[in-house]
């Protein structure tokens, strides 16, 4: 049975993992994504900001993964700020708009973050 970690907060920062090539970094953030929606236990916040929020768009292959996570108990959070920013208020696909002033207390609040 699933389980959330309400006190582990995953922070997505971007489209992708790592530096160097662009195509594999956003590779390999979907197929981390599936693989932590594979566990046993998930974050129970994830909380995504500048281009972090365009993976919860509708048609983002990071979609499904998010939806996955959703199910097992985690909360999605994003920038307000950054939604703005990228005109994807009418795209998202899953999570809900907040501030930094949540994302801030969501970080400050952790017993473990991850950052990616």
């Amino acid at each position: 049975m699933a389980k959330t970690d309400k006190n582990t907060v995953l922070a997505l920062a971007s489209r992708g993992l790592g530096r160097g090539d662009e195509e594999l970094g956003r590779q390999l953030a979907v197929n981390f994504l599936r693989t932590l929606a594979f566990r046993d236990e998930v974050p129970g916040t994830i909380v995504c900001y500048n281009e972090g929020v365009k993976l919860a768009e509708q048609g983002s292959p990071a979609l499904p993964m998010l939806e996955a996570l959703v199910q097992k108990g985690a909360e999605i959070v994003l920038c307000g700020t950054c939604v703005n920013y990228f005109q994807l208020g009418e795209r998202l696909g899953i999570g809900r708009v907040g501030d930094m002033q949540g994302i801030v207390a969501a970080l400050a609040e952790a017993d473990k973050i991850i950052y990616l």
